[in-house]
């Protein structure tokens, strides 16, 4: 029986039903163990993978937050003690993802959003001040066209990372919080595509999401990011014009969406993750506006049994590299016996700021066919 180590938010593990699945991962022969991050983990262990969703305990820690700083060197500390055990995700990772400006950074060096692809992220501009004018200078030179969305620079670890607001003139410039990201808002017939990544495995299901607007002045128009995406929510914001319902739906290339997965998951080198992606009404190309760590994967059927085959798979790949190792060592131990100079490196197990898994040279050799039903979020899995 494999050994586990978990920790999320009271809140994160009341949403996935954390608590009640350890019959689940038992099953799959993987004992469960819930972390205290608030003291040291030695006692706690062996570990051979510890699973955590620690985005709050980052930002408090980056914040100065004694609390969180040590329970995150608890973990780190465990790591450091103990290459072998896996840590899903990496803090180095999660932290490309926690500031919303370095984030879209990060995509713009993804092959697929590159040269003439249909695939790319809206153009943006990291505003620190309230000043209008510098502002306005700013949003000229990232080429950021009005109506434009002002997000928080943070983009997760607590619910204020969901308030946003649209500005559609110089004159909302004044509405703005800093620091705060503004990215050109596109048209997309309040439709978002979530696409949810668990290892090789993609998930995708339809949302909804913000109708579309024309440039126009009018008032900034302020919104929470929950209020307008999560399953069956109804908001004005939400409900098309009814010039806008006259327009043909969009269907998405399920295979667009799926070399995205595997190009962000080339750049993250994440495992959990997920990715919100619109389609522009006008250019009919792929609009990324934002990646989030362990989500929450509403509508992903069966998700704890995908999760426990990912987290044995891991644990699979990590047994081979000690097995290499230790055959490494011996033929180190060999040679220095017999004088050689020359010795093989051992290779790494993990450490605290490793992703969980070694990614093959070629990720995308296995890969197999999708066909999505559309319209519904999607049942069928598509396994690597």
């Amino acid at each position: 029986m494999r050994r586990v180590g978990y920790w999320l938010s009271e809140k994160k593990k009341k949403r996935l039903n954390f608590e009640d699945q350890i019959s689940t991962f038992r099953n799959a022969g993987i004992e469960l163990v819930k972390l205290d991050i608030d003291r040291s983990l030695e006692p706690q262990g062996p570990f051979d993978l510890i699973l955590h969703k620690c985005t709050l305990l980052m930002v408090d820690a980056e914040d100065g937050d004694e609390q969180s700083i040590k329970a995150i060197n608890n973990i780190k500390e465990y790591i450091r003690s103990h290459p072998d055990c896996l840590l899903v995700d990496s803090f180095e990772s999660i932290e490309k993802l926690i500031d919303r400006h370095e984030q879209y950074k990060l995509l713009l060096q993804c092959n697929l959003l590159k040269s003439e692809s249909v695939v790319y992220t809206p153009t943006f501009v990291e505003l620190s001040t309230k000043d209008v004018d510098t502002n306005k200078k700013k949003l000229k030179e990232a080429e950021v066209k009005y109506p434009c969305v002002c997000k928080p620079i943070v983009a997760h670890g607590s619910s204020a990372s969901h308030k946003m607001a649209i500005i559609f003139n110089e004159e909302g410039l004044n509405d703005i919080q800093p620091p705060c990201v503004a990215q050109t808002f596109h048209n997309h017939n309040a439709v978002l595509y979530k696409v949810f990544a668990i290892g090789e495995t993609h998930h995708i299901v339809e949302r909804p999401s913000i109708k579309n607007f024309s440039s126009m002045d009018q008032s900034t128009i302020f919104f929470d990011s929950n209020d307008v995406s999560k399953p069956n929510c109804a908001n004005y914001l939400t409900e098309l014009d009814k010039e806008d319902l006259l327009h043909t739906p969009m269907t998405p290339d399920h295979q667009v969406l799926r070399d995205l997965a595997k190009a962000v998951r080339r750049e993250l080198k994440m495992e959990l993750f997920g990715i919100d992606v619109i389609i522009d009404c006008d250019t009919k190309k792929y609009a990324v506006i934002d990646i989030n760590a362990f989500p929450g994967y509403e509508g992903v059927d069966n998700f704890m049994e995908i999760l426990c085959d990912l987290l044995n798979s891991l644990m699979d790949k990590n047994d081979k590299v000690k097995i290499q190792n230790e055959r490494l060592s011996r033929k180190r131990s060999e040679s220095s016996e017999t004088g050689e100079a020359k010795k093989p490196k051992l290779r790494n197990g993990n450490s605290e700021l490793q992703p969980a898994v070694c990614f093959e040279t070629n990720p995308d050799s296995h890969e197999g066919d999708m066909l999505l039903p559309w319209k519904q979020p999607i049942n069928g899995l598509l396994e690597h």
